[in-house]
């Protein structure tokens, strides 16, 4: 599959999705023929937030879209990596990079340079963009 068709595959099932009516899915079978393999036609790197489900609102079955998901959408190098595999590794021709708005990530960032534990790793890689000016 080509850019231009996985991009119209994803805006199609977005659309199905923002009225109401998602495709129905045998997961059981979906499942059974993704034994042997994985050829995603789109990669989608998105935040963690549990209400930005990429599966869902591109009404996507299993095996169709590889997710790379962290709070606030940091590429970091493991990101990447994954990124990269499913470019390099499993064919799949199109990134998607889908923010949200009320990312708490962000809004944690926007409060304050710190955060308590790992939360502060997180902080630290959004505070650039929350320097130059980004809001979120």
């Amino acid at each position: 599959m080509n850019v231009e068709e996985a991009l119209s595959k994803l805006k199609e099932g977005n659309a199905r999705f923002v009225a109401g009516n998602p495709s129905a899915k045998d997961l059981v079978s979906q499942r059974q023929s993704l034994v042997s393999g994985q050829a995603p036609y789109a990669i989608v790197l998105t935040c963690s937030d549990s209400r930005v489900s990429p599966e869902h609102i591109f009404d996507a079955g299993l095996g169709e879209i590889f997710v790379v998901r962290t709070a606030g959408n940091i590429a970091d190098a493991i990101a990447l990596g994954s990124i990269e595999y499913a470019a390099e590794h499993l064919g799949s021709q199109l990134l998607v990079v889908m923010g949200h708005e009320s990312c708490g990530a962000v809004k944690a960032a926007c409060g304050s340079d710190h955060a308590p534990g790992n939360i502060d790793a997180i902080v630290k890689e959004l505070q650039p963009a929350v320097q130059a000016g980004g809001k979120d």
